[in-house]
């Protein structure tokens, strides 16, 4: 950055959860930063609508639809419709593809040409953790930056950071009946969602906090079998495996988080509707 010779597309490769979104984010936030050029303060108006992907020229390309995929529309409408200009207020306009796999070929061959003739002040940066999968055409024209696994020591202290943060809303999404009545519950149940999936600029917290969820519904599940409530822990057990499914979405298939987390809390909410509590 220093040199003003930064690449106009980055490969990220590793495995998931270690970072490369965040990492994207954040170099776009140093390139684009006014306290801080080159480095990112995190606190000033360009930092911080970057971190919240707010920025109106930092875009992250969503996946869509029941497989998850960047479609070519996406590329038509988001990304060459704007080439031609110069970035609304940042110093450089970043595009960013969280996993490059789930670019179909017809987006990935709309990409190419832009990869190979990118404008002035425009930088991508595609993550993934399958660099196999990839297009050749695709890798040949990023530069590469591999991302190792995090040691075991790094890896507890952010599942014991997620934890901290996400115990409170899985508390309230496995308690009992408000006081507010269903409506209120409804409520409830979906501003806690909100804030889960708010977690999404780091996936693997937003899998940990899915796993806890699980745990602790599957422990209310036995509680209330072994209380003799059959038609309750069947109920709950049920919810558990969506928890699960969720979860397998996310560090599996890696699925959009917030779209994956908002159905599996929709379904909460439809279940709180339903029954006139929380389980």
């Amino acid at each position: 950055m220093s040199q003003g010779r930064v690449p106009h597309a980055y490969l990220f490769t590793g495995p998931g959860g270690v970072g490369k979104h965040t990492t994207a984010l954040a170099l776009a936030a140093a390139m684009n930063c006014e306290r801080a050029e080159g480095e990112g303060c995190g606190e000033c108006s360009a930092c911080e609508r970057i971190g919240r992907a707010l920025h109106p020229d930092v875009v992250t390309l969503e996946r869509q639809g029941a497989s998850q995929s960047v479609p070519i529309e996406t590329i038509r409408k988001q990304v060459i419709p704007v080439l031609g200009l110069a970035p609304h207020e940042a110093r450089a306009r970043f595009f960013l593809i969280e996993e490059a796999t789930s670019l179909l070929d017809p987006a990935a061959n709309a990409l190419l040409k832009t990869l190979e003739e990118p404008p002035a002040r425009t930088h991508f940066v595609l993550c993934t953790s399958s660099v196999g999968e990839l297009l050749p055409t695709i890798r040949s024209r990023c530069q590469r930056v591999i991302f190792q696994p995090l040691a075991a020591d790094v890896r507890a202290e952010l599942d014991g950071e997620a934890d901290d943060k996400v115990g409170p809303i899985i508390e309230a999404l496995v308690g009992g009946r408000s006081a507010g009545g269903r409506g209120e519950e409804l409520m409830r149940v979906l501003q806690l969602g909100e804030q889960l999936a708010g977690q999404r600029e780091k996936p693997g917290q937003v899998a940990r906090a899915v796993r806890l969820l699980a745990a602790r519904l599957h422990a209310e599940a036995r509680r209330a079998a072994e209380a003799g409530d059959l038609e309750r822990a069947c109920r709950l057990g049920e919810q558990a495996r969506a928890a699960l499914d969720c979860e397998m979405a996310l560090t599996v298939h890696n699925a959009h988080a917030g779209l994956a987390v908002d159905r599996l809390v929709r379904g909460l909410a439809a279940s709180a509707a339903r029954d006139g509590a929380v389980h």
